[in-house]
């Protein structure tokens, strides 16, 4: 015995879910390029929001959803690039700071 029959969707259902789950990966690549520099050090994060905007949008089928999506890569990409004048511009600081370190262990 089955379970219960579950009702077709309509095309016009289809494409809200699709939409749907455009424009909230998008949100969620918005909230983690801003979640990214937090932690300014960490590029996992950046790299992670250009990958999901990419990805976002891909699948976003609306103008908002395309948007927020831009917004996370430009986001991610700008982190990335901050990290990159940071330990260029203090790269000797940066060695400094690591010689003291070694000297504390």
């Amino acid at each position: 015995m089955s379970g219960p029959a579950r009702p077709q969707m309509t095309e016009v259902e289809i494409a809200a879910l699709h939409q749907g789950r455009g424009e909230g990966l998008a949100l969620a690549a918005v909230a983690l390029g801003i979640a990214a520099f937090i932690n300014l050090l960490g590029a996992e994060k950046g790299v992670l929001a250009v990958v999901l905007g990419v990805f976002a949008r891909r699948h976003a089928r609306s103008n908002p959803g395309r948007r927020r999506s831009g917004i996370a890569i430009t986001l991610g990409v700008v982190q990335l690039g901050t990290i990159v004048a940071v330990l260029v511009l203090f790269r000797d600081k940066l060695g400094q700071l690591l010689e003291l370190l070694k000297t504390l262990s």
